[in-house]
Formats: structure tokens, C-alpha cells, sequence
């Protein structure tokens, strides 16, 4: 896989309900190795491993965990992200929700399996209560109708 894939056009409707972002890059390792970095304008996979969301010059906006609706922009609904931890003053699943959203954005085209990255976010969610549900969730209906190229699928 080259280091510089080629630019991949990512977009959204103006009115979908982001509800966090990030302006400062936020990085995780896992223990994936590459054989090269996967660099893109939002993420970057170097070869030890280590994933980095990038804010670039406007920040990184997701949606926590999906799916979510605004509702005449008033409120939002879909799938809870937990109560806030009093540890982070962050919900419970905003780190993995963020680090999934962005491997997800770049799922046809990152040299990790979609069954890897879901299995970092259920890890990510730590003693979540949820985790093994949203792990299911994630598993078996997120991600549809994308097709990985070059990922060896378990």
C-alpha cells in the first residue's frame, strides 16, 4: 500500500449532528504493525502502530457513536455515547468513538481489517458496560457496502 494514497473526497450533509471535536491531534497505539505508514489528510497509522486523528487547521468533528439524527435542530437523537466519566469529564465512549470514526472514514483504503478496527474500539471502551453490545453493533452493521481493498479479511 503506497504511503500517499491518493485523495479520497469525504462528505456530509451540512446538518448532521456532530457532537464533539477535537483541536488538538489525538493519538493511540495499538499493536498493529505496518509494513508503511498510512498517511491521509485525517489519519495517520505509522508502522509501529500508532494512530493519529488529525485536526489539521479546523479541527476533527464526529458524531460519537452512531447512528444520530437532528431532529428539526433541536436535539439529537440515536446511540447514547454513556454518561460523562468523571475521570475525563468526557463520555464514556468519546476516545474510542473518535479514533472508530476516523479509521472508518478511511476504511477502504487503510491496511487494517474492518474486524481489527472493530475490535480496538470495543477494547478502547475499557469496562464500558455497553462494550460488548456496541462491539456487536459495530461487528455486524457498521461499515455495509464498504469494500476493503488489499486487507486480508479473517
Amino acid at each position: 500500500m503506497s504511503s500517499s494514497p491518493a485523495p479520497i473526497e469525504r462528505t456530509r450533509n451540512s446538518d448532521f449532528p456532530y457532537k464533539f471535536k477535537i483541536t488538538k491531534d489525538y493519538t493511540q497505539q495499538t499493536s498493529w504493525k505496518l509494513d508503511q505508514p498510512f498517511i491521509a489528510e485525517w489519519l495517520e497509522i505509522n508502522k509501529d502502530g500508532l494512530v493519529t486523528v488529525k485536526t489539521n487547521k479546523s479541527g476533527f468533528a464526529w458524531d460519537g457513536c452512531t447512528p444520530k439524527w437532528s431532529i428539526f435542530h433541536l436535539f439529537i437523537i440515536g446511540t447514547p455515547d454513556g454518561h460523562i466519566n468523571y475521570r475525563t469529564m468526557k463520555p464514556y465512549t468519546y476516545h474510542a468513538s473518535l479514533v472508530h470514526d476516523a479509521l472508518y472514514q478511511y476504511l477502504d483504503t487503510i491496511p487494517i481489517s474492518k474486524v481489527d478496527v472493530d475490535l480496538l474500539f470495543r477494547d478502547m471502551l475499557g469496562n464500558f458496560f455497553f462494550r460488548g453490545f456496541y462491539h456487536f453493533m459495530v461487528k455486524h452493521f457498521g461499515g455495509k457496502g464498504i469494500v476493503q481493498k488489499g486487507v486480508h479479511h479473517e
